[in-house]
């Protein structure tokens, strides 16, 4: 969520400020011992969700113009102001973009991932894109997408560095699909695969794309969309290193801004966007048109003057 301060309580009123959405509680086991994996408090609050109406002001925000924050309240808010000259659209990826950094990071501490890497993504919508971005600027040698449609998910992440992409809509089998990564990524597989599409079939299909002792890494299964069937033989043989990435803390999200602004030059940051206005139509669209995978990130604006 990014957007302008309109009461003057912890920020200059206009400022450009960034809310990460999940507050840890700052008390829980999770919080106290390991602070690193705050992201797995065990009583989160998220802004947009879970506040409920019996709280005042009873209209927390998530789908509206404003967000209330009260610190008094929610002590865990983290609020990260923006650079001046940042724009709040390009301030909204903060959020996602951090999430591919803290999985890349992970995979770093684990010696998984070194400069140079050859690395797979799984997965061509927002997450997948962003996922191409950080893999380069944290040392990726080279960048494979793996997704669909070509157009504008596949186009767009070649456009953001990818080497090359395989579309999962023409290579259908995922038999097929490991082939095409092999014969793209030559010798005996990739570095790193890490998944970003969601969908329960990546994990035994991205594992055959590694080669042996590779790394990978799941941080798109963010709602469970069932289980699959795979043998832990094939990970035990192959010698791999299997890590789960679940979102990031709130400390995280100054790597995600300063991505952003770094190389806010470097890639096609606002081609991910579609604008929708902030109205009962418009966001009925936003919604349909990202399911429908006709955009890569559909985003709500509820001040077209503002977004920049």
């Amino acid at each position: 969520m990014t957007g302008p301060v309109r009461s003057r309580s912890f920020a200059p009123v206009g400022s450009k400020v960034m809310i990460p959405p999940l507050m840890p509680c700052g008390h829980c086991y999770y919080c106290i011992h390991y602070p690193e994996s705050a992201n797995k408090c065990l009583t989160p609050v998220y802004y947009g969700r879970y506040l409920g109406f019996d709280k005042a002001p009873h209209l927390w925000g998530g789908w509206a113009e404003y967000v209330y924050v009260d610190l008094e309240m929610l002590p865990g808010t983290k609020i990260y102001r923006l650079p001046d000259d940042m724009s709040l659209r390009l301030g909204a990826l903060s959020e996602p973009l951090t999430s591919c950094i803290r999985a890349f990071n992970r995979a770093t501490r684990s010696g998984g991932f070194k400069w140079g890497d050859t690395v797979v993504i799984q997965g061509s919508g927002p997450i997948g894109i962003l996922a191409v971005a950080a893999a380069q600027e944290m040392g990726a040698g080279r960048v494979i997408c793996v997704g669909a449609p070509e157009a504008p998910r596949l186009a767009l992440a070649r456009k953001f560095g990818a080497e090359a992409t395989v579309n999962i809509e023409e290579v259908t089998t995922p038999k097929a699909r490991i082939k095409a990564v092999r014969d793209i990524v030559g010798g005996f597989g990739a570095d790193l695969v890490m998944d970003c599409s969601g969908h329960p079939s990546a994990g035994p299909e991205g594992i055959e794309m590694l080669r042996d002792g590779g790394t990978y890494v799941e941080m798109g299964q963010f709602t469970d969309a069932g289980s699959i069937e795979t043998s832990w033989h094939r990970i035990c043989t192959k010698d791999l290193n299997v890590l789960g990435s679940w979102g990031f803390t709130g400390n995280d999200l100054p790597l995600g801004v300063d991505m952003l602004y770094r190389t806010r030059d470097k890639y096609p940051w606002l081609e991910m966007q579609t604008i929708y206005p902030f109205t009962e139509e418009g966001i009925g669209r936003a919604v349909a048109d990202a399911m429908a995978m006709k955009t890569v990130k559909s985003t709500i604006v509820p001040w077209p003057e503002l977004a920049g």
